[in-house]
C-alpha cells in the first residue's frame, strides 16, 4: 500500500507567493509560484487527512499562478469551490469540474483566480489502479490516462466537496474518498472536458513563465525572448495578453518583483545573494531606479518594501504543528 510522507497536519495563512512555494516544497512539490494581481496578498494553506490519501486546501485573494513538477506516483484530484473559474494547462475549467489527475503528465501549469478555494486529495496512482482493476472499472482507467478535466454532476461535486474536508477525524475518510473517486471515474455521465496537453498558447505563456523565473538577474528583453522561446514578438504579446490580461514585460516584472519579496522576506536569502538592504536586493535583480522600483513594489504588494524587509526573519512566517481534529486558528503570523 503506497503512503505518502506524512510532515504533519498545517494550518498557516501566507502572504507571499514564495512563502506558499515553501510550504508546498515541504511536502515535495517543487513549484514555482508567481503573484499576478496587485494587492496584499491573503491566503491560507491546510494540509490534513492521512498518509494514505492526504488532503490539501488552498484559499487566496489574488491571482496566483503555478509552474512546475509533479509528485511522481501521485495523482492529485483538484476541485474549486468558489465560483471562480480556474485556467489548467491553458484551458478554462468551469464550475462543477475536477481536474488534475491525468496520470501521464509529469508537469503542472495552472492559474488559480482570486477568491478560489482549492481543496486537492492527493491519490496514489498505484493504488488507484489497483482498486479499479479489482472493481472491473475499466472506464476509471481509461479516464485517468485520457483526462485532466471532468465536469461532475452538481450533486456528486457537492458531495465531493464536503468529503475533501482537511480537518475530519474519521480514520475511514481515505478509503471514503478513494471509493468516491473510483465510482466518480466510473459513471458515464462525467464530461471529459480536457486531456490535459498543452495547446500552443499555453505552450509558449508557460516557457515565458518558466523563463522568467529561472532567470532572476537576467536583462529582461522582449527582443532577445524572442530566439529563447522560439516565438514572434507579436506572438508572445497576443498570448500573454490573452491569457493574463497584461504584456510580457509587466508579466515578467510581477516574476521579478516576487523574487525580490522573497529575498526581502528570508534573511538567508539575501546572505546568499550578498545583500542586506532593499535598493542592494533590487539592485541585484535588475532594478536600478529606486523610485521606480518602490513605486511598482508598492503597486503590486500593497506595501513598501522597506516594510517587508522590516518583517523579514528565518524563512518569514512562524510554524506551529496543528491537530487537524482541532479545527485550529491562524498558526503564522506576518512579522
Amino acid at each position: 500500500m503506497a503512503k505518502y510522507p506524512n510532515n504533519g497536519p498545517m494550518d498557516q495563512w501566507f502572504y507571499s507567493a514564495g512563502t506558499l512555494k515553501s510550504l508546498f516544497a515541504a511536502i515535495g512539490y517543487d513549484f514555482e509560484i508567481s503573484q499576478l494581481s496587485p494587492g496584499a496578498l491573503e491566503g491560507r494553506f491546510r494540509l490534513g487527512g492521512s498518509r494514505l490519501v492526504p488532503l490539501m486546501s488552498i484559499t487566496t485573494n489574488q491571482v496566483l499562478v503555478f509552474e512546475g513538477g509533479r509528485r511522481a506516483g501521485w495523482l492529485p484530484f483538484c476541485i474549486n469551490t468558489s465560483s471562480e473559474t480556474s485556467l489548467v494547462r491553458g484551458t478554462e475549467v468551469p464550475q462543477m469540474s475536477m481536474h488534475g489527475f491525468c496520470s501521464d503528465l509529469q508537469d503542472a501549469f495552472f492559474q488559480l483566480p482570486a477568491g478560489s478555494h482549492l481543496q486537492i486529495a492527493l491519490v496514489s496512482r498505484d493504488r488507484m489502479e489497483q482498486l479499479a482493476l479489482a472493481a472491473n472499472e475499466h472506464h476509471a482507467l481509461d479516464l485517468i490516462s485520457s483526462t485532466n478535466s471532468a465536469r461532475l454532476p452538481a450533486e456528486r461535486f457537492d458531495r465531493l466537496s464536503k468529503i475533501l474536508q482537511p480537518n475530519q477525524s474519521d480514520p475511514f475518510q481515505g478509503e471514503l474518498i478513494e471509493a468516491e473517486l473510483l465510482d466518480l471515474l466510473s459513471q458515464r455521465d462525467v464530461q471529459r472536458l480536457s486531456t490535459g496537453e498543452l495547446n500552443h498558447r499555453a505552450d509558449l505563456m508557460k516557457h515565458l513563465i518558466s523563463w522568467g523565473q529561472s532567470n532572476p538577474t537576467s536583462v529582461i528583453s522582449l527582443e532577445d525572448l524572442t530566439a529563447t522561446i522560439f516565438a514572434s514578438r507579436s506572438s508572445i504579446v497576443h498570448n500573454c495578453r490573452s491569457m493574463f490580461g497584461i504584456g510580457p514585460m509587466a508579466l515578467l516584472k510581477r516574476i521579478r518583483l516576487g523574487q525580490v519579496q522573497n529575498a526581502l522576506l528570508n534573511a538567508d536569502q539575501r546572505a546568499l545573494i550578498g545583500c542586506r538592504t532593499v535598493q542592494e536586493v533590487a539592485n541585484h535583480f535588475g532594478f536600478q531606479s529606486r523610485n521606480h522600483f518602490a513605486r511598482d513594489y508598492r503597486d503590486l504588494f500593497g506595501e513598501a518594501p522597506s516594510a517587508t524587509l522590516q518583517r523579514s526573519g528565518g524563512n518569514g512566517i512562524l510554524c506551529q504543528p496543528v491537530s487537524v481534529a482541532q479545527s485550529p486558528q491562524m498558526a503564522m503570523a506576518r512579522r
